[in-house]
């Protein structure tokens, strides 16, 4: 038996969904999942074309919500490993936003890597995960990318609760998902 988990994927190609970017690379920040994040209070992102989204992927593969969703992935995830840092995003267009960082404290150990398709080195290229180790998440991460050839990669899987909610709320405008397979129910 399958059961499906979902992969955040930012979907550019959905008309009017904005991009973010910034001025100064090098004040952005790099958050890594499992790793202390640091960012100085005067950052700030920006919406440089199109429509503000729910959920946008920042430069350095930067995973950033607004409230709403930020407020619904707080009902099912694991409070004490996944936070969200605020930051704003700058839109001469729309006006400023706050927006949040979501930054999980801990890399989940939740791959099945006998039926996940690998490449070597272990760079995972089809995802399966473990059901006894997601069976009870909703909200959480795999690291599977935290090798990633230029800079890791962090990533947001929900269950298809979490999934559910976000397609009925309407909260997935710009928001693509990946399928995530779990075989070993």
């Amino acid at each position: 038996m399958t059961n499906n988990y979902y992969s955040f994927i930012m979907n550019a190609y959905e008309k009017g969904a904005g991009d973010i970017g910034v001025q100064d690379s090098d004040s952005c920040p790099k958050v890594v999942d499992g790793e202390n994040v640091e960012i100085s209070p005067e950052f700030s992102y920006e919406l440089e074309e199109g429509e503000f989204c729910h959920y946008h992927l920042a430069p350095f593969c930067v995973n950033l919500v607004d409230e709403v969703l930020k407020n619904l992935l707080e009902e099912y995830a694991e409070k004490e490993f996944v936070e969200f840092i605020p930051v704003l995003v700058k839109s001469k267009e729309y006006g400023d936003r706050q927006f949040y960082i979501v930054h999980f404290k801990k890399i989940y150990d939740v791959v099945d890597w006998e039926n996940s398709d690998c490449n070597p080195p272990g760079n995972v290229i089809r995802m399966c995960v473990d059901y006894e180790k997601v069976k009870n998440l909703h909200v959480f991460n795999s690291g599977s990318y935290a090798n990633g050839m230029f800079f890791p990669r962090n990533d947001i899987i929900v269950s298809t609760k979490v999934y559910k909610e976000i397609k009925k709320r309407k909260l997935n405008f710009g928001l693509s998902f990946g399928i995530i397979r779990c075989l070993n129910k």
